[in-house]
C-alpha cells in the first residue's frame, strides 16, 4: 500500500449488452482492485449515451466511470481485462496527478501609489515629442503648427434647374 496512486477509468460497453453483462465487467474490475488491496473512491454509471464518433459500428455505447487507488501494476492488469472483454468497446485510463492539489489562491490586488489613475492602466502618454521611439528622418514639426486645422472649400451647390442644353 506504500505507492498507490490514484486512476481514472472509463469504458464503454456495446450498448446491447444486457444489465447482467454490464455488472459482470463492473465486478471483475472492482474485484482486481479488491485483490490487489487498492480501493474503489467513486463509481459512477452514466448510461448509455450517443457516441461522438462510430466505434465497432455502433452509435451509441453505455458507458461507465471508476475512480480508483490502486498500483501501477494492477492498473496494468485492469487495462489488460478491458481489452480482452469482448463488450467493451472502448476504454480509457488516465492517472490522476491533480485530485491532491489544493487550488492557488491568489490574493487580492492592493493599488499602490506608483500607479496612475489613468483609463488605461500600465499606459503613460510622452509628454515631449523629441524622445519618440523609432529613427525619424525629418526634423520635429512645431505641435501648434500640426494641430491646426485645414480650410476644406464647401462643395458647390446643386441647383436645381438644369441648362438649355443638356438633354432630358
Amino acid at each position: 500500500m506504500s505507492n498507490l496512486l490514484k486512476y481514472d477509468v472509463i469504458y464503454i460497453l456495446d450498448p446491447n449488452a444486457t444489465a447482467e453483462e454490464a455488472l459482470a465487467v463492473s465486478t471483475k474490475i472492482e474485484q482486481i482492485v479488491a485483490d490487489a488491496k487498492g480501493s474503489v473512491l467513486k463509481k459512477d454509471d452514466w448510461g448509455k449515451r450517443r457516441l461522438a464518433y462510430m466505434v465497432q459500428k455502433h452509435r451509441e455505447g453505455h458507458y461507465v466511470f471508476f475512480h480508483l487507488s490502486i498500483t501501477p501494476t494492477t492498473i496494468a492488469e485492469v487495462t489488460r481485462n478491458l481489452r480482452l472483454i469482448e463488450k467493451v468497446i472502448k476504454f480509457s485510463v488516465v492517472k490522476d496527478t491533480i485530485s491532491h492539489l489544493k487550488a492557488k489562491v491568489k490574493p487580492p490586488r492592493v493599488k499602490t501609489s506608483t500607479e496612475s489613475s489613468s483609463s488605461r492602466p500600465g499606459y503613460s502618454r510622452p509628454t515631449n515629442p523629441s524622445h519618440s521611439h523609432g529613427p525619424s528622418s525629418a526634423p520635429a514639426a512645431a505641435p501648434a503648427a500640426a494641430a491646426a486645422p485645414v480650410a476644406v472649400p464647401a462643395p458647390a451647390a446643386a441647383t436645381e434647374t438644369q441648362s438649355p442644353n443638356s438633354p432630358s
